[in-house]
């Protein structure tokens, strides 16, 4: 509904565009979602397990409101003005494609154009804004970065030109403020590039800061000598029955939509949380003619504490408490009820809200017996806000959990000085994109972030920053004061219930998330089985509340309880990123990082006695467990992290049989030996795989799909001919194929290629399902597993091997299996043993959920590639690409330069990946060896046995089955002449 007020006229012409083929009118400078909100379309996106979702957070970070637009699917509505005649429609959960729109390859530029700049700002609202300004003036040149139309961020959000007031003015004094202090960026000469995407964030270099940027279809790449990460709070989650339902949003969203758009949604509108936005936010709506319901507010405003408290705010700062005072009087003008000391318990409805549910918030912070329903048609929920972490995490700034604006509550917060100094040199962070404090603070944080970036780029101003220094003092002290005024004791998770959906995206419940729970889960772990944080919002606004449903106290303590950041940042077009790169030999090796152990050990005990020992939680290290366990030998499992947790949980789950490109010819190690004579276990243990996907107790998304490596040239139809014939001779069958064979599997596929080799034996499977499944198996028949606890120690002693750990608990074995994947090498040396096992990060990349493109698995002949399709539509893009090791924390982390390659060649075999995003990418630490894994008992050390593979995931059960029986038989049916460790005798120690 239009929703203009007494002083604001609308001054663009109206336009019509359709929505699912319904006629839609809207005026000339209005978002796509504030138009379709405004006459009522609160549906906008189809979920995973069907039903709606809509406009929720109304800044581009939930990705709640995606439509197609004119055949362009993945658009953001609140991101995206509104055109005459587009013909719009909901977004289907899996993007489809149009396979004849792109048959071959984009002609690309060499390499990302670099734009370099003294002081990067990313970010504008009022920290960023402040923070430009103040560099300009200092004398740095300055590049500021938004991704919305217009500056002013969340605080200072302006009017859109779509409308006018009738003096010319902005409506009021926020706004006022606002468009003043843009006006003065735009006299200083800062150079500004808004509607642009930062997509990624990288340093692989400890002097170097790069920002990867989207901007009109383009990537770019920024080298600033500083950056001022300026990028604000998104609000809070506060998941309850119901809260997915559209006509749901942040009350943010809704203000939006408000004072940008001047469009709300039908009423009866509930606001509901916690803090002096939604009384506001309510106010407004009321102003505007909207029909407003009530204000819901889980303090207890009436409190003495509350009078108390604001009595402190006023002195600090009494014209914003004026403005709060003036607030009420409206509401209660308009005798707008406000429900203090209350919460939402539910929100009811079919296909759209239709009532909500209200229950006392308890002295303990938990929901007492619902006693309210009301009927509304919207509602906005505003219970508090969160940093927007992603560009520091990346950079490796330092974070923790500090209070957010109440005593309840803890937010991911980054450890800064007052000017925004961290520990990472040149990078500042501003505002509230580090904490929450008010746009006040952030003002001044900005000034200081501004000034002290541009002095580490050797720009010294005489401005003083005492002032901006007192103002900080004052703003913290006054926001404080309010939030004393506002303390609520409601518990984060009060209103969740076993069906509640925590994760918006994918649809998962709070059940699904803690029936994966266990004493050693984490919210990786979690993540790996459940899906939850795998959708486009990467984990936004579920990635806090699903820590705290594990957690046994409910609290977060570590930057460490959140999975590891990762680019993208935000979903980003492959058309957009995709650089060809040369092709290379053998692998990048490092050193592998130290990974404490970052959870309490699963259980204590000084002394355990066990028949075998197994040394690794991975594939290899379960399998073992497993089949030993299944034979009644005494089995125990120890791991410093958690089951999966490694490169058994991050690799892309393919079941390769013909060996890839790189295994063969001159790019291959030690001439490729190694890897053919391998080629009859990879058969074996993928047919092992298939028999196990029967025999465990879930699905593991197992699929016999077959393999295509293709040919572009006849030189590369002869090197397929030569791979086939040798794999041929070792049993496994490669047969060439011509173009046509290819194209009845693969219509998609490049006109380029010609030709491609056949293997009818290779798959597919999905190892976050998988090795979970073997660890239960395993638990089942015996085997006990002990997590969170390093190895410390390794010693043989009477016969028995005696393994300490980092605990100081004490492990007697007769055996012990080093399964420890790229850390075996570190475990044989605490043995005696020397372990010619290397770390090589590799990196994967996931797009978008899709329509079916690839039911095979896809490789080239003279590329690194590896590509398939996931059952639920994502397509996985791998195939040996380096990673690196983030600094300082070591986590294992996508290159630049490999995610632009890896995508060249994916988008390059199948074109029609251009109209996909990029998701996510991840790395893990790949174990290299020579191509063949090392196996058996080890001659001089009776009773230590290696289960070391770098083909892991396709051998992992065969490893186990051969490991067992060496140590229940005495022998294996296998010869394993070809991966004992006697192979490496005479080999330089490296």
């Amino acid at each position: 509904m239009d929703a203009l007020g007494s002083r604001i006229s609308k001054k663009a012409k109206e336009i019509t565009f359709t929505f699912e083929g319904e006629e839609v009118s809207a005026v000339e400078g209005q978002s796509l979602g504030a138009a379709l909100v405004g006459v009522g379309h609160l549906s906008h996106r189809e979920g995973r397990l069907g039903g709606v979702h809509g406009h929720y957070c109304g800044m581009g970070a939930c990705f709640e409101c995606l439509v197609s637009v004119d055949g362009h699917s993945g658009v953001r509505a609140c991101m995206t003005p509104v055109q005459q005649n587009q013909s719009v429609k909901r977004h289907p959960y899996k993007t489809p494609f149009d396979i004849e729109k792109q048959r071959q390859s984009a002609v690309r530029a060499a390499s990302s154009e670099v734009v370099t700049t003294d002081v990067l700002v990313i970010g504008g609202g009022p920290a960023g804004l402040q923070a430009a300004l103040s560099a300009r003036e200092a004398g740095a040149s300055v590049l500021l970065i938004d991704e919305r139309t217009s500056l002013g961020g969340q605080y200072f959000k302006q009017l859109s030109s779509a409308y006018s007031t009738q003096d010319g003015n902005a409506p009021d004094k926020q706004m006022q403020a606002g468009r003043a202090l843009i006006d003065k960026l735009e006299k200083a000469d800062v150079q500004q590039w808004r509607n642009t995407l930062v997509w990624g964030a990288f340093r692989e270099r400890a002097d170097q800061l790069q920002i990867g940027v989207e901007r009109n279809g383009q990537a770019l790449i920024v080298e600033p000598r500083s950056i001022v990460i300026s990028t604000g709070a998104t609000e809070r989650p506060y998941p309850v029955p119901g809260w997915t339902l559209p006509g749901v949003m942040t009350t943010g969203g809704l203000q939006t939509l408000l004072r940008s758009y001047r469009t709300a949604p039908p009423g009866p509108i509930l606001v509901a949380g916690n803090g002096p936005l939604n009384l506001q936010v309510a106010a407004e709506l009321v102003s505007a003619g909207v029909e407003v319901a009530g204000v819901v507010e889980s303090a207890k405003l009436t409190s003495l504490t509350a009078f108390t408290q604001t009595g402190q705010a006023t002195r600090h700062a009494p014209s914003l408490i004026g403005a709060g005072l003036g607030y009420l009087l409206i509401l209660k003008r308009a005798r707008i009820p406000i429900f203090d000391g209350y919460a939402i318990a539910e929100i009811k409805g079919e296909s759209a809200v239709e009532s909500v549910v209200l229950a006392p918030v308890t002295s303990v912070g938990e929901l007492g017996q619902p006693t309210r329903q009301l009927d509304v048609k919207a509602v906005g929920l505003g219970y508090g806000f969160q940093p927007q972490a992603e560009i520091s995490r990346l950079l490796g700034v330092e974070h923790l959990y500090a209070p957010a604006t109440t005593s309840a509550l803890k937010v991911l917060s980054a450890e800064r000085a007052a000017d925004g100094s961290c520990n990472v040199e040149g990078v500042f962070v501003a505002g509230e994109a580090g904490g929450f404090g008010g746009a006040q603070l952030a003002l001044a944080q900005g000034a200081l972030s501004g000034i002290a970036a541009a002095n580490h780029c050797g720009y010294h101003t005489n401005a003083p920053t005492s002032t901006w220094q007192a103002r900080q003092r004052k703003h913290r002290r006054f926001q404080k004061a309010l939030w004393g005024a506002f303390a609520s004791p409601l518990k984060p998770l009060a209103g969740v219930t076993n069906d509640t959906i925590v994760c918006r995206c994918e649809g998962i419940t709070a059940k699904e998330i803690l029936s994966g729970r266990d004493a050693c889960s984490d919210v990786a772990s979690i993540k790996r089985q459940t899906r939850a944080g795998m959708g486009r919002c990467q984990g936004r606004y579920c990635a806090s509340t699903v820590s705290m449903l594990i957690a046994t106290d409910k609290k977060l303590s570590s930057q460490f309880d959140l999975p590891a950041p990762q680019n993208p940042i935000k979903p980003v077009a492959i058309g957009a990123l995709a650089i060809e790169k040369g092709e290379w030999a053998g692998h990048r090796r490092v050193m592998p990082p130290v990974m404490p152990a970052r959870h309490q050990p699963t259980d204590y005990r000084p002394l355990i006695e066990v028949d075998v020992l197994v040394i690794g939680a991975g594939v290899a290290g379960s399998s073992t467990a497993m089949e030993l366990a299944k034979q009644g030998v005494e089995v125990a499992v120890l791991d410093r992290g958690l089951p999966n947790g490694q490169a058994s949980g991050a690799n892309a789950g393919s079941l390769h049989v013909q060996l890839l490109s790189f295994d063969f010819g001159a790019k291959a190690e030690r001439g490729g030996g190694p890897a053919a004579s391998t080629l009859p276990l990879q058969k074996a243990s993928a047919s092992l795989w298939e028999a196990l996907a029967c025999e465990l107790d879930s699905d593991i998304e197992f699929k016999r799909s077959g393999g295509i490596m293709v040919a572009e040239s006849d030189a590369q139809m002869r090197f397929l001919e030569r791979k086939a014939a040798l794999e041929r001779s070792l049993g496994i069958d490669t047969q060439i194929v011509g173009r046509g064979d290819i194209e009845r599997k693969l219509p998609a596929i490049t006109d380029a290629v010609v030709g491609g080799a056949w293997c009818s034996e290779e798959g597919k499977i999905n190892p976050l399902l998988a090795t979970p499944a073997l660890v239960r198996a395993a638990k089942q028949a015996g085997a006990r597993f002990f997590t969170g606890d390093g190895v410390h120690k390794v010693e043989h002693t009477n016969g028995k091997w005696l393994v300490t750990t980092s605990s100081g608990c004490c492990y007697r074995a007769n055996k012990v299996v080093n399964a420890a994947g790229a850390w075996a090498g570190a475990i044989g040396k605490l043995a005696g043993v020397h372990v010619p096992v290397h770390a090589a990060p590799l990196q994967m990349i996931v797009t978008e959920a899709a329509d079916p493109i690839v039911d095979v698995l896809l490789a080239h002949a003279d590329r690194h590639l590896t590509l398939k399709q996931a059952a639920n539509g994502n397509v996985i893009i791998g195939g040996g690409w380096p990673a690196g090791l983030s600094i300082p924390f070591g986590y294992q982390r996508p290159l630049l330069e490999s995610i632009e390659g890896n995508l060249w060649v994916a988008q390059h075999v199948l074109p029609a990946l251009n109209q996909l995003r990029v998701l996510r990418t991840w790395a893990a630490i790949n174990i290299n060896i020579d191509g063949a894994p090392i196996l058996g008992e080890v001659p001089h050390r009776p009773g230590f046995y290696n289960a070391v593979t770098s083909n892991g995931f396709t051998l992992g059960p065969l490893v186990g089955r051969i490991t067992a029986d060496l140590i229940t038989r005495g022998k294996s049916d296998w010869d394993l002449t070809p991966f004992s460790l006697n192979r490496f005798e005479g080999q330089p120690v490296t």
